[in-house]
Formats: structure tokens, C-alpha cells, sequence
């Protein structure tokens, strides 16, 4: 949507610049265009980035988030939109009809790829989903002041203090409604495709927030990096269950854990099997 308007604003320029020069009839009045509304739209977002780099000089990574920053929600946003739109990702949301329309929930996901998280904050930005992430994100110039701002939280796996912290600061998250949260249970990105096993302690900022869990499978972001510049990536974000507040508070995290990546596994099964069915027919 900010990718659109941007891009709606570079047109409306790149229209005053036409009508200013007159006539537009041959290839070479035709690529004059073309390039000033590239440029426009460049502008744009380099204008942008400077207005919200001047609102991130007001956010201290240092002090407890007392609110969200709608600003950073956007930029965060708008840097997830035009990532895909320039990496030619092509997204698809499935089973959305499941997730709840009132309060926070946490989204626990497969990990394959840097780009999930952008395809998700796309994808899902009605319902606000920031993430439990590494702690070398937030250490970016921006980047790292943008997602703390928008409701971010790193977590450090090596250090099981500091894990806890972290899955305190975002059950408080939740109970706030600051925002709903997506944590990937793996704890790193799978390099194989393979799912590797679940932190059951993902699963107790779920039990501790009073919140359901949304349990979700991510597809195709492996395929982006290969296939940039040669073709679109088709990415596809499935909502496969939603686990009830009462019911994940009366089972054990190892269980939860346990059933969430059975749900995962069993889609990605189905998924595989339909895809050679699509290839033999």
C-alpha cells in the first residue's frame, strides 16, 4: 500500500513532467518520462527515510518501549512492501479467515529465510505482527531503532537469562496490545528446508499473555535469492490453526510445541504431494 502511493506520487509528477514538455509521441519523449518518474519515486522514498530517520532520533533503544511507534509500524512497513515489489516477490495469504479480528495473538512460524519476516509484516499488516528476533538486527543504523520502535524485541538463545527477559518483554507486549508477536520456534533458520525442533519455551509468552496461538507455515522464501533478477518468487504464508488462550494454558509447552510442528510438518507433506501431482498431470 505505501509502495502504491509512493508510486502514485511519482506518476502525478512524472504527468506534470509530460504535460510540461509538450507532446509525448516519440521512443525518446516516451523513456524521458519513464526515468523521471523513476527518479520521482526514488525521491520519494529518500525523503521518507529522512523523515523517519529524524523521527527515530526521538526513540532510546536503551528505555522499555512504553508505546508503539506508528511511524516505524510504517516504515517498518513500507520497507516490507518494497522489498517484495523489487525482489519480485509474489505473496499469498492463506487461511487469514482463521485469525482473530479482536486482540493480540502469538504467530509461531517455520524459519527458511531473512525475507519471512518482511513477507509477513506484508501480508499480515492489518493485524500488526512484529517479531522475536536476533539481537545483530537491532545493532543496524535505522533499521534497528524501526524495529525496536515497532514492537521488535531481541532475544539471545546463548544466554538463557536474557532469553527469559526477552519472553517476559513480549508477553507484557501482548498484554498491552503494543502488538501481536511472531516468534520463530526453531530458533534459527533452517538451511536445508528441513524443520528442526521447537523451543518449547517459545510457547510460555502465549501461556504468559493470556493470548491464542496462531500456528503457521511459510513457503517459498528459500527460492527468493536464487531467483532474483531472473524471475518472480511465488511465497505463500498459510494459517493452518488457532490454538484457544484457555486451551494453551492448560497444556504443557512441550505439547504445544510438539502439536505445532506436527501441524507444520503435516502441511508441508500436503504441500509436496500436490505439487507432484501439479508436475505429473
Amino acid at each position: 500500500m505505501v509502495a502504491l502511493c509512493f508510486a502514485l506520487i511519482a506518476a502525478a509528477a512524472a504527468a506534470v513532467f509530460a504535460a510540461a514538455s509538450g507532446s509525448v509521441t516519440g521512443a525518446a519523449d516516451i523513456w524521458k518520462v519513464l526515468l523521471f518518474f523513476i527518479g520521482a519515486f526514488l525521491a520519494v522514498v529518500v525523503l521518507y527515510l529522512l523523515y523517519a530517520a529524524l523521527i527515530a532520533l526521538s526513540i532510546d533503544k536503551r528505555k522499555p518501549l512504553e508505546k508503539q511507534s506508528k511511524n516505524m509500524k510504517v516504515l517498518c512497513e513500507m520497507a516490507a512492501s518494497l522489498v517484495c515489489t523489487f525482489l519480485f516477490i509474489r505473496t499469498k495469504v492463506t487461511g487469514s479467515e482463521k485469525l482473530p479480528e479482536k486482540g493480540q495473538f502469538l504467530l509461531v512460524c517455520n524459519h527458511l529465510s531473512g525475507f519471512d519476516p518482511l513477507v509477513t509484516i506484508k501480508l499480515l499488516r492489518r493485524y500488526n505482527v512484529f517479531f522475536v528476533m536476533k539481537p545483530s538486527i537491532f545493532r543496524f543504523p535505522l533499521v534497528g531503532t524501526a524495529t525496536y520502535g515497532a514492537g521488535c524485541i531481541a532475544i539471545d538463545r546463548e544466554n538463557n537469562r536474557e532469553a527469559l527477559k526477552s519472553i517476559l518483554q513480549a508477553a507484557d507486549y501482548l498484554k498491552r496490545g503494543i502488538c501481536s508477536i511472531c516468534i520463530y520456534p526453531e530458533g534459527t533458520r533452517s538451511r536445508t528446508g528441513a524443520l528442526g525442533d521447537f523451543h518449547p519455551g517459545s510457547f510460555k509468552i502465549a501461556q504468559k499473555a493470556g493470548v491464542p496461538i496462531v500456528v503457521a507455515c511459510i513457503e517459498g522464501t528459500e527460492n527468493v535469492r536464487r531467483n532474483v533478477l531472473r524471475r518472480v518468487t511465488d511465497v505463500t504464508l498459510s494459517i493452518l490453526e488457532v490454538i484457544p488462550a484457555e486451551t494453551a494454558a492448560g497444556m504443557r509447552t512441550v505439547d504445544i510445541a510438539e502439536h505445532s510442528r506436527g501441524q507444520i510438518l503435516k502441511h508441508q507433506e500436503e504441500s509436496r504431494e500436490k505439487r507432484k501431482g501439479q508436475e505429473a498431470g
